[in-house]
């Protein structure tokens, strides 16, 4: 938290401060990601619909209703997350690469409307906004901050569903769902929540995103590289993990802004992000936080048998 605050301080450049929001953005989409990918084992590719249409209802209310993006925001996430809920209920009579499949036909008929509704969402030109009444200096700073509360919001979320009996019932839907049913865990209703609750934050962050762009267009609204950033981060950080995601979004933002820099507006960026996947996959496939503790444990383990041997040792001698 400390450094949370002193970041944009220290670091005080425009570049920065949009930096720091972009690391808290995809820290709270990969964290609500992780409520419905990580702890259900549900792995969607289609949660960039819900970024898209949280960004699209904020920047309509905002340039035709005058609503501010700041209040609306956390609102207008209220309506995409009761559209998901039905979606979901739709969606997750499907399992496994069925259910990917339906959540990439999702995002991809939600890009068409975009596209086609031309009165509602101006179309592929997109649709503007106006800009946020800060000075230069500071304009990048209000977001940051606001981004962060989101994400505070969006952990202790994912902490309060991971410790309840809710939580205890998606994992055990993900470990097995045919014997989760046996014992009485509702698993269309777990499911279905989890769905409507993950997409939530995504929502907020897409509605934050919008503002803080003040133009936006559905091909970058409902761009599926969104919804594959989410994961990345997670599997990266750790998957079902509380930190993983955050974790995850550290690491790979300033990466992604890096690689972006050195090889400019070449589609290099995007081979690497495949590249790396594949990396994630075949040498950290738990992420970074269960490994880490797995090796503790064996070091843990190995040390209390070495103490255990020795004092054996020790004790015969004695004797």
């Amino acid at each position: 938290m400390a450094a949370f605050l002193a970041y944009p301080w220290i670091w005080f450049a425009p570049y920065y401060h949009a930096l720091g929001f972009y690391v808290l953005l995809d820290a709270t989409m990969a964290t609500s990601w992780n409520i419905m990918g990580g702890y259900t084992g549900y792995k969607s590719l289609g949660h960039s619909t819900f970024f898209g249409l949280g960004a699209y209802l904020v920047a309509i209310s905002a340039k035709h209703w005058g609503w501010d993006p700041l209040w609306s925001a956390p609102l207008l996430a209220l309506v995409v997350m009761a559209a998901a809920f039905v979606l979901g209920w739709i969606m997750l009579r499907t399992t496994g690469s069925a259910f990917v499949i339906a959540t990439i036909a999702m995002l991809l008929i939600f890009r068409l409307l975009a596209l086609n509704l031309g009165s509602i969402t101006e179309g592929a030109p997109g649709i503007s906004q106006p800009l946020a009444p800060w000075s230069p200096a500071y304009s990048r700073l209000p977001f940051y901050y606001y981004m962060g509360v989101c994400l505070v919001a969006a952990l202790a979320a994912s902490a309060a569903i991971r410790r309840s009996r809710f939580g205890l019932g998606l994992l055990a839907i993900r470990d097995d769902e045919g014997k989760a049913e046996m014992v009485g865990v509702h698993t269309t209703l777990y499911k279905v929540v989890a769905f409507g609750v993950s997409a939530y934050f995504v929502a907020l962050g897409g509605g934050i995103w919008s503002y803080f762009q003040t133009h936006i267009s559905p091909v970058f609204a409902f761009d599926l590289r969104t919804s594959v950033d989410m994961i990345l981060m997670t599997m990266l950080g750790g998957l079902g993990t509380l930190w993983g995601p955050l974790l995850g979004a550290v690491i790979l933002v300033p990466a992604r802004d890096f690689i972006l820099f050195r090889f400019g507006a070449t589609q290099i960026h995007l081979a690497l992000s495949g590249a790396l996947m594949l990396a994630i996959i075949i040498f950290l496939p738990r992420g970074i936080l269960p490994s880490l503790g797995d090796r503790l444990a064996r070091r843990r383990a190995s040390t209390s048998a070495y103490l255990g041997a020795r004092l054996m040792t020790e004790t015969t001698e004695h004797q």
